[in-house]
């Protein structure tokens, strides 16, 4: 009973997880009207989960806590990126080109991959978004990451420990690859350039208020 408890509560923190304000406007400011918007948050998810998978069960087997300054930095970092974000995308909702770091080139033949949603892993390469993979690796360090590694610490068993990090781990993807996809899909349809916009204004004012919030534990 324990263990589906664990099972139950992983899969309902994920979700709710994922939609705070922070994580959807980082996602909405990758997003792209392009085909496959899905694997942005799908990749943001695999990133955001690797670090509060991997330091959750570190700590839960040394019995230790992140310390509060590490949550402080790196919140204000993820801030900081956020304004950057944003920034970037109203420069594109103005038609100004700016450099993008997703993509890569394939110098090979046909080749099979191991397919889960629009993340697809491979024996030589993975084909997840570098940008939201990348964001999503920090805020597994922030503010309520790192809550979610605070809870995961005090787990009675390693067992629920690690159910409660599977539960989590699949709905915040699943979660963040639906959100994606439903705005990606929203920017093809019509109106791009006002939800470029839109997606920057909040970018920016996310991001900035995580900065002044968090600028504080620093100092």
């Amino acid at each position: 009973m324990a263990l589906a408890s664990a099972l139950v509560a992983g899969g309902v923190i994920g979700v709710r997880h994922a939609l705070e304000a922070d994580h959807l406007a980082a996602v909405a400011t990758m997003v792209e009207d392009d085909d496959r918007p899905s694997i942005v948050g799908a990749s943001w998810g695999v990133g955001h989960s690797i670090p509060i998978a991997v330091v959750g069960l570190t700590f839960v087997a040394l019995g230790v806590r992140l310390p509060e300054s590490v949550t402080h930095f790196f919140e204000v970092v993820v801030g900081a990126i956020l304004v950057l974000l944003g920034a970037r995308m109203l420069l594109r909702a103005a038609g100004v080109s700016v450099p993008t770091l997703r993509g890569h080139d394939h110098d090979s033949g046909v080749h099979r991959h191991l397919s889960l949603g629009s993340v697809a892993f491979g024996t030589k390469h993975t084909h997840v978004h570098d940008e939201s993979f990348g964001v999503g690796v920090l805020h597994g360090f922030a503010g309520s990451g790192a809550l979610v590694i605070a809870m995961v610490s005090t787990a009675p068993a390693v067992g629920q420990a690690v159910a409660f990090l599977a539960a989590f781990s699949l709905l915040t993807i699943a979660t963040m690859a639906t959100v994606s996809f439903l705005w990606g899909r929203s920017m093809a349809v019509g109106g791009t350039r006002v939800l470029r916009a839109a997606a920057g204004v909040v970018g920016i004012a996310v991001g900035g208020l995580l900065v002044v919030e968090q600028f504080g534990g620093l100092v």
